[in-house]
């Protein structure tokens, strides 16, 4: 979802000015003005701009902050006081500063979930919808509840996904090391060792001492070469067009489009049962949970359900012609909707798909490590072989 740059006035005549995600121009221009507040401009976010300016709170940290949230509301306090006692997190200044100032917006007069949609890198579309549903409800405290609980699985599903990947790159890391120190420390001896050798190098040893020689040229060039490519695919992936391309390519991947489907279903299931659980409509539900897809061609896909939805259909066909969810997910959310328990239903459709997420990545680690170690092995071993061939010709030299 694009960030748009606002300035406003209030109905006090005070500048009010941030940033805020919304699906268009239009559609934050209408939220504002249900704030109370004069729109004087609104204008895209520059993707360069947010590559560097904006920062994202560890999902470990906001956990920790909504369970504290919540307990504080349980107990009876306010908001704004509950707030200021959570608000104190020197362990994660960047959310404690982006508190503070929703703070200051609460006892200004703004609704909690207003405060905190004006902090999309913070506070995500699906929690504000949570909150919204609290407010109007009543039971905040219990809607926080439920959207802990989605928390939880969000961030167990993190973590399983950054251990599977920690082995494999911490290989990467050993053999780019390994490979520099060779080139930096240990090829410069072999070449000095070569230069009175009085005899032609094979060619291989002639290319790799070339390689040597002018690695303090090439090495810059590739090095600034990676550093640019890496910050224009950053920057055209940060806009949606880019990930959308990126998205529709892992679709036509074999094996890699199988997971991107699994992890799709998954945070599609968690986050609709957790919004009709807390009692949010199922069609502004979709909406929202339109958000938490990480793949953007899925969420187009999303929106022609939606619409779908909103003509009369029901959520499992809409999922099925869309071609949304694996079939074995349309069929449990068909006995969800027929039993009246869709939103507990999809709470098993989330994690049956957690589970078969976590066996992927746990068979596609085994054969990746291997794999890389493969690869150290043909470096590291070419690279020592290739060193060596003119001492294994030494004996032809010498006659």
């Amino acid at each position: 979802m694009p960030v748009y740059q606002y300035s406003a006035l209030t109905d006090r005549g005070v500048s009010a000015s941030g940033e805020q995600a919304a699906t268009s121009v239009e559609a934050l221009r209408a939220e504002l003005v249900q704030r109370g507040l004069l729109v004087q401009s609104i204008r895209p976010q520059r993707a360069g701009l947010r590559l560097f300016r904006r920062r994202h709170v560890n999902p470990e940290d906001f956990q920790l902050f909504n369970q504290e949230f919540m307990a504080l509301a349980r107990a009876g306090l306010t908001i704004p006081d509950a707030l200021a006692l959570a608000s104190n997190r020197p362990d994660s200044p960047t959310l404690g500063s982006i508190l503070q100032r929703v703070l200051e917006d609460v006892r200004g007069g703004a609704l909690f979930s207003e405060a905190c949609a004006r902090h999309p890198d913070a506070f995500e579309g699906l929690y504000v919808a949570a909150l919204r549903t609290g407010e109007k409800t009543g039971n905040l405290a219990e809607v926080l509840g439920r959207y802990q609980d989605y928390l939880k699985h969000r961030v167990a599903l993190r973590k399983k996904i950054s251990q599977a990947l920690a082995y494999p790159v911490f290989l990467l890391i050993a053999l780019v090391v390994i490979l520099a120190i060779l080139f930096v420390f240990v090829m410069p001896r072999f070449v000095a060792m070569y230069a009175d050798f009085g005899a032609e190098l094979p060619w291989p040893t002639r290319a790799l001492i070339g390689m040597v020689e002018y690695f303090y040229i090439v090495g810059p060039i590739l090095f600034g070469l990676g550093a640019a490519g890496w910050y224009g695919w950053r920057r055209w992936t940060a806009t949606e067009k880019g990930r959308l391309w990126v998205d529709s390519l892992r679709e036509r991947i074999p094996y890699i489009s199988d997971i991107a489907r699994i992890v799709a279903a998954a945070q599609l299931a968690r986050s609709l049962s957790t919004l009709l659980a807390g009692g949010t409509p199922l069609v502004e539900a979709m909406r929202t949970a339109r958000e938490s897809l990480t793949n953007r061609a899925y969420g187009l896909r999303l929106e022609q359900a939606t619409r779908q939805v909103v003509e009369g259909g029901s959520l499992a066909n809409a999922v099925r012609q869309t071609n949304l969810m694996p079939a074995t997910a349309v069929r449990m959310i068909e006995v969800g909707e027929a039993s009246g328990g869709l939103d507990g239903m999809l709470g098993e459709v989330a994690r049956f798909y957690e589970e078969i997420l976590g066996t992927r990545l746990t068979r596609i680690m085994s054969l990746v490590e291997p794999m890389i170690m493969l690869l150290m092995g043909l470096f590291i071993g070419g690279i020592i072989i290739v060193m060596y061939l003119p001492i294994f010709h030494m004996a032809d030299v010498i006659k």
